[in-house]
């Protein structure tokens, strides 16, 4: 077998080599070196379902009364759980959540409003290393309020609060909902009073870290259900739930000013409230950009009626492309959607309403604008209302508290594992594309960083080409991003290396 040294030999210039295949490689495809010297085709190892963790709570004085809310800090690397406190009055309430393994621990929570509270949501910003808070007074005027923070472990440090721009409007009974859409810039949206959707920019600079801009009406007919989700900067998509039909509105953002798109309307015979809409972008996820999963109680259909659908966006216009309908059957209580664990992957939380005593959660994925259902995992009994969701970067799993009927309404919290798989690829061990193909320990040559491999097809010539984690080579980087080179021609790859 040829020694391994060239690649690591600073004055070497060597373009190819010759290596111990272990297990079958075939030409063109993607190597990576193994510790003892040999080579192996890139591939899918093993694959596993989704499953669920341990979960824990604070006992039943801390309730989840409400909607409620959760983000994911990457500075303190924990979850930040949001809820009305039911087991206090309903007051504004918030904890951390970490993790070992599959096993959840929820730490003392502190009060942030001593006002019962109807919602309670919250986001991180990680350019300002802050928190944002947004709630609505349940009763007191029905007023929408933000309030932002500092975490140092599980130590919350509050800033002032903050009226939202309509201080003298009610919202009524409808819940809110807010998402990152810029470096220190938060998008709010809501249901306000009788008849609008409104939105607007709160930044998160200055000495009280929040400042509240310019609303805007996006929507003038009744909004009881909105909910937004950013996939790009600057960008962000709002999806209304109403009284017989449902809306898409896209919105851009300069600075702190807000410009809306035309609604895409669907009209109906029910009364659609059950909406969500997520993308992955801000959960580490970049690209693609501009594209979308949302979730929808069709206007015609019926509790337990739920479709999907990619929603993708160009300026202020969305394309709604064609939706699955699903096999999940989400009933009538608000569900929740997060991201998953990869560009193109959603996971929903919702009480089921075949079986009403159950909460579940279901991932979804999606490829171009086709969109795929995939497990359907219980969460348990009486584990099915009030969602709060964010995705761990760091453990890579769906983090989601939820109100657990079977004891007392407590506030819980519990991870789930997405299924998927494990892959020969790491960040390190890529070495290059095959020459020749060759049986279990035959030798076999590669083309290494600096070589072109001449073996390949169908290539756009100056695209940049990334190993997946089957062994294929895609356009898009995966999880790990291992970039593989530049296409010269169709047939030709120049193995850059520098991923």
């Amino acid at each position: 077998m040829s020694s391994l040294t060239t690649l690591t030999d600073p004055g070497a210039v060597a373009k190819s080599v010759t290596a111990t295949a272990s297990g079958a490689v075939a030409a063109g495809k993607p190597v990576v070196v193994n510790s003892n010297g040999t080579v192996q085709q890139v591939a899918i190892t093993s694959t596993f379902d989704g499953s669920m963790g341990t979960a824990d709570d604070q006992g039943t004085s801390y309730r989840a009364g409400n909607i409620s809310g959760a983000c994911y800090h990457t500075g303190e690397d924990r979850t930040v759980l949001a809820f009305p406190n039911s087991g206090n009055n309903y007051y504004a309430t918030c904890t951390t959540a970490t993790i070992n393994g599959t096993t959840m621990t929820m730490n003392a929570p502190t009060v942030i409003n001593s006002t019962a509270c109807a919602f309670v949501k919250c986001v991180y910003d990680t350019s300002q290393n802050r928190l944002m808070f947004f709630y609505k007074y349940n009763g007191n005027g029905n007023y929408a309020k933000v309030r932002s923070a500092t975490l140092s472990g599980n130590t919350f440090t509050f800033k002032n609060e903050v009226n939202n721009a309509i201080s003298t409007q009610g919202l009524g009974n409808k819940p809110g909902d807010m998402c990152n859409v810029d470096d220190g810039k938060i998008a709010l949206l809501w249901g306000e009073g009788p008849s609008v959707a409104t939105a607007q920019i709160v930044s998160m600079e200055g000495p009280q870290f929040a400042q509240v801009n310019t609303a805007l009406t996006v929507s003038t007919s009744n909004s009881w259900n909105a909910r937004c989700a950013s996939g790009k900067k600057g960008e962000f998509l709002c999806i209304l739930g109403k009284p017989n039909n449902l809306e898409y509105v896209a919105c851009t953002v300069s600075g702190n000013t807000i410009t809306k798109g035309t609604a895409v309307t669907y009209s109906g015979s029910y009364s659609t409230y059950n909406v969500d809409v997520a993308s992955g972008f801000w959960d580490g996820y970049t690209t693609p950009e501009s594209t979308y999963l949302a979730i929808q109680q069709p206007p015609n259909g019926s509790a337990g009626d739920a479709e999907a659908v990619v929603v993708t966006v160009s300026g202020t216009t969305p394309t709604i492309n064609t939706a699955l309908s699903l096999t999940a059957d989400p009933s009538s209580n608000v569900f929740t959607m997060g991201w998953g664990g990869a560009s193109n992957q959603a996971i929903v939380y919702y009480r089921s309403q075949a079986t009403s005593s159950k909460g579940y959660a279901v991932e979804l994925t999606y490829s171009g604008t086709t969109v795929t259902e995939g497990d359907i995992v219980e969460v348990g009994t009486s584990n099915y209302m009030n969602w709060g969701v964010a995705w761990d970067q760091d453990a890579k799993k769906s983090i989601f508290m939820y109100q657990d009927g079977g004891n007392s309404d407590t506030a819980e919290v519990n991870v789930y594992t997405p299924s998927g798989d494990t892959t020969s690829l790491t960040a390190q061990n890529f070495l290059g594309i095959s020459t020749g193909a060759a049986s279990n320990t035959e030798e076999v040559s590669t083309i290494v960083r600096g070589g072109t491999a001449k073996n390949l097809s169908s290539l756009t010539v100056g695209t940049n080409y990334y190993v997946q984690r089957n062994g294929t080579l895609g356009t898009t980087a995966a999880d790990p991003s291992v970039k593989a080179g530049k296409a010269i021609s169709t047939t030709s790859l120049l193995l850059t290396g520098d991923s």
